[in-house]
């Protein structure tokens, strides 16, 4: 079991806050890539024993260093309690280590400057995520139910009421007829216009949601995957 970070945009820090966010996908890398020996499929990954592995295998999980029973600490845009720029004591009252920007209480012009997520030390840190499954499969194979957690959620017919696009995954802006065109739309957006079509493998990470600190949050059971 090993604790590590991992980054999320502002739509998804909503998502996993409302709790409609239970899974996220990360391109394996070094991507494995396949050649067939004695008439049978392997994928090669580097650093693998052996040089090839079925892609059934766990070793490719281990490879990726992915375990159940992880615990990771969400790294999200933020600002320290002395970026407020007034001494207002009801907008400091609902921060206790500082301000986050998925939050909707803090406006822009209140903070002098937005740390990046990717600067977020530990501490500062809010939600934990307690790995329960992990799955490695292509991208495009992903489910109408596995794109719901993802964090894709229903928001009903717009316009006249003809049309049927109600998926999406932002409080405003556009919707989709299922929740996987959804989740295909908002995966480019995060990874660049042509993430989606080149169907990459991916992890797919299954967690629980614990709304505290990660050195807050109690180590998990032998039965949660916990060593």
């Amino acid at each position: 079991m090993t604790d590590r970070p991992l980054i999320f945009s502002a739509p998804m820090i909503s998502a996993l806050l409302a709790g409609r966010k239970t899974q996220t996908r990360r391109i394996l890398k070094p991507q494995p890539y396949p050649f067939v020996t004695d008439g049978r499929p392997y994928w090669n990954a580097r650093g693998c024993i052996g040089g090839r592995i079925s892609i059934s295998d766990a070793e490719l999980l281990r490879l990726h260093r992915w375990v159940v029973g992880d615990r990771l600490y969400v790294r999200e845009a933020w600002a320290p309690l002395d970026a407020l720029t007034h001494n207002d004591p009801g907008t400091r009252a609902f921060a206790e280590k500082g301000f986050y920007r998925a939050d909707q209480g803090t406006v822009d012009g209140e903070i002098s400057r937005w740390r990046p997520s990717i600067h977020m030390p530990r501490w500062a840190s809010r939600l934990t995520l307690l790995v329960a499954d992990i799955r490695v499969q292509r991208l495009q194979d992903i489910s109408q139910a596995d794109s719901e957690a993802e964090g894709i959620y229903e928001r009903g017919s717009v316009g006249d009421g003809s049309s049927h696009d109600r998926w999406t995954w932002q409080r405003e802006g556009w919707r989709y007829a299922t929740p996987r065109e959804a989740f295909r739309e908002l995966w480019g957006l995060i990874n660049g216009p042509d993430a989606w079509a080149a169907n990459p493998w991916v992890a797919a990470v299954s967690f629980s949601v614990i709304r505290s600190n990660i050195d807050a949050t109690p180590l998990p059971s032998p039965a949660q995957g916990g060593k």
